[in-house]
């Protein structure tokens, strides 16, 4: 399920961010030629550490004991979504937010990850920026750390999975009537959600270069 999760965003995040043209010259090095940076934003799926390393969560066994060996802020084992569209990339990983002040000037040439596990696009329990305020904090860096000419040579991972909708039943658990709408038109979203699944809705792939 995590594998599945991840091609997931990968997929969702190509398709979002509709710069990426995906290329199938045999000429061509790898579908992100000349992508050496990456911005990320949502959830524990892609969060590489911007929580409180508190020695809880994800900073606590047996989270990364596959990878990195010890528990480093990721919510896996192993590696993340994160992870592997960096090494698709061919650069380091980006440096978390959290630690920006800290890390070697020469590591934000590869981007940096606004990701903290448990948020949503609105706020939920989980003490940290939401999407909104993930972005706002992006954007204070432009022209500042980053240029919106990086912007050209830049690859953004969006993850937003169910945090939002967690904390709406847990807030609604005495509101029967509107937990059932709030079910319900989570089952009408998903539903619509399926035609994503059509080719014919899909956008063209681009292999004319």
């Amino acid at each position: 399920m995590k594998l599945l999760a991840s091609l997931l965003l990968f997929i969702f995040s190509s398709l979002l961010f509709g710069g990426v043209v995906v290329a199938e010259s045999l000429n061509q090095k790898h579908p992100f030629s000349g992508r050496n940076k990456l911005f990320v934003f949502g959830d524990s799926y892609v969060d590489i550490g911007n929580t409180k390393p508190d020695g809880t969560g994800a900073w606590a066994v047996p989270y990364g004991i596959t990878y990195p060996g010890k528990p480093s802020g990721r919510f896996s084992d192993g590696h993340i979504s994160t992870d592997f569209l960096a090494q698709l990339l061919r650069i380091k990983l980006p440096v978390t937010y959290a630690k920006k002040d800290d890390a070697d000037k020469t590591r934000l040439q590869y981007g940096m990850s606004f990701a903290y596990g448990g948020t949503g696009v609105f706020d939920t329990y989980a003490n940290y920026p939401n999407m909104t305020a993930q972005i706002n904090l992006f954007e204070q860096l432009l022209g500042n750390v980053y240029s919106p000419s990086d912007l050209s040579s830049s690859v953004a991972l969006v993850s937003v999975a169910g945090n939002d909708y967690i904390t709406f039943i847990l807030a609604n658990l005495k509101d029967p009537a509107k937990l059932l709408l709030g079910t319900v038109m989570v089952t009408v979203l998903t539903s619509s959600g399926n035609s994503v699944g059509d080719s014919s809705r899909m956008p063209r792939t681009d292999t004319s270069n």
